[in-house]
């Protein structure tokens, strides 16, 4: 079964830990600087895979709490380039996005996975990733972009999703717009993440500035937040805590709509792989893409640079489509059948300009922070 221990899993635990912003995260962030002060700093403007299997030692590799490569997969890269690989996990992707350039002159690790389309320029422009030289798939090479430093290794669409039991026994129509969620018939009955912390959050909030323009967005989460939306750090406590078709079934959920991915439904195919428990709602889809990179200053910027091809590489590629419910990047690989039948893309996702999001992403959020606080 299309199934796996993943926190998008359990669904479980993809994005993010305790919320932390200003003052409070600089300091969490140093602190974890401090812990890896042992790693001297080296210059590493660009980096290439060392050749197959004449790698030695370990690769560090800082990524969000979900990571889900699985055993087999970790042993296939150790025996491709030799290394063995450490994974440092470090909250959700914005928290993740944030450490990484707070402590880009003494790492965490050697490379990063986990920043998506709507961070990692940020990460560019703070200087704390290296360039990638070593050669890619084309498909790959495609979906990269002009930044010599990311290298893209899955992509997926925020969406929002709805517990179809929910309805059905309520006599409810399930949603199917964004005012929908700010309509009374809906009033108490969804769940998002907060654009501080979490990358389905910060998709979220961006996909409903693309639908309402700059000009009207705020006005729609001052709606939103008087319909009585809620809002938790990570994408995990949103899904195992407070949706009612997440991830352990809790009892005391109370929220039937979540915002979370297009591919959420087939998690949760039934055991006859003939039906879902998750619909998903296709006018509120947002495109993600999530990156790859080396770190500036790594202590093994050669692992890191073998680590960050091998994510791209047929293996892993498998692994994270099965396992961490997002969309390849290498075109040889397909979708297994309840993902490609249950959460495919939805064909209708947008998205904003990344030059665009770069520029305006933090006045953004301290705008959102405003109505929401």
């Amino acid at each position: 079964m299309f199934k796996t221990n993943r926190t998008r899993q359990d669904y479980g635990c993809k994005r993010g830990t305790h919320l932390m912003k200003g003052a409070a995260l600089l300091a969490g962030a140093l602190a974890l600087a401090a812990c890896t002060s042992s790693i001297p700093a080296k210059h590493n403007a660009a980096t290439e895979p060392t050749a197959a299997g004449t790698g030695q030692g370990e690769v560090t590799l800082v990524a969000y709490d979900s990571f889900p490569l699985s055993e087999e997969t970790i042993a296939a890269f150790k025996k491709k380039t030799g290394y063995d690989l450490k994974v440092v996990k470090s909250g959700d992707g914005v928290e993740l996005t944030n450490k990484i350039i707070l402590t880009k002159d003494a790492p965490l690790g050697d490379a990063v996975f986990g920043m998506d389309n709507n961070t990692a320029q940020a990460a560019v422009k703070a200087g704390a990733l290296a360039d990638f030289t070593g050669q890619l798939a084309p498909s790959v090479t495609k979906a990269r972009g002009a930044e010599k430093q990311l290298v893209p290794i899955d992509q997926g669409e925020v969406c929002v999703n709805y517990d179809i039991k929910y309805f059905q026994d309520k006599g409810l129509k399930p949603p199917a717009t964004f005012d929908d969620l700010a309509a009374p018939a809906y009033q108490n009955l969804t769940v998002v993440q907060s654009p501080q912390t979490s990358t389905p959050g910060l998709a979220f909030m961006l996909a409903t500035i693309k639908a309402k323009g700059e000009n009207s967005w705020q006005n729609y989460w001052k709606a939103l937040k008087a319909n009585g939306v809620k809002v938790t750090d990570s994408w995990d406590t949103a899904f195992n805590a407070d949706f009612t078709a997440g991830g352990n079934k809790n009892k005391s959920a109370a929220y039937p709509i979540m915002v979370s991915y297009a591919s959420s439904p087939a998690w949760a195919v039934n055991e006859a792989g003939d039906a879902t428990t998750i619909g998903n709602v296709p006018d509120t889809c947002y495109r993600q893409v999530e990156y790859a990179a080396v770190l500036q200053n790594a202590k093994n910027p050669e692992g890191a640079a073998a680590l960050v091809k091998f994510l791209t590489e047929e293996t892993a590629q498998k692994d994270l489509v099965e396992n961490n419910y997002m969309y390849p990047v290498l075109d040889s690989v397909s979708l297994p059948e309840p993902l490609a039948k249950f959460g495919a893309p939805s064909g209708k996702a947008v998205s904003l300009d990344d030059k665009q999001v770069s520029e305006k992403r933090e006045a953004w959020v301290r705008a959102w922070t405003e109505i929401m606080s």
